[in-house]
């Protein structure tokens, strides 16, 4: 399930920025969607926003459902961790806060 978690997750990341409102629940996982939405917003230019937001949106939702159950919960933290470090080398060229 970890290895779907985080293909799901490297997948999803490839486009978004925020519509902030639930919190994962999770420590990782919501530092993470905050400084990408942070980043997204800061760094991003407006004409690529829309498909950033959408992934954020997206992976959001993914962390907020698998979150759901107490197997999930326990595995979003190496996860989201990954998906952090992932995106931290993909948008290193933002020259983005992690």
């Amino acid at each position: 399930m970890r290895k779907c978690l985080i293909g799901a997750a490297v997948a999803l990341l490839i486009g978004a920025a925020p519509a902030v409102a639930q919190d994962v629940g999770v420590a990782s996982c919501d530092s993470f969607l905050k400084t990408y939405s942070t980043c997204v917003s800061a760094k991003v230019a407006e004409a690529q926003r829309p498909q950033m937001t959408a992934t954020y949106d997206a992976l959001k939702k993914n962390f907020v459902d698998v979150a759901k159950t107490a197997e999930g919960k326990a595995q979003l933290d190496g996860v989201c961790k990954q998906t952090a470090a992932k995106m931290k080398e993909q948008l290193a060229g933002l020259n983005c806060a992690w």
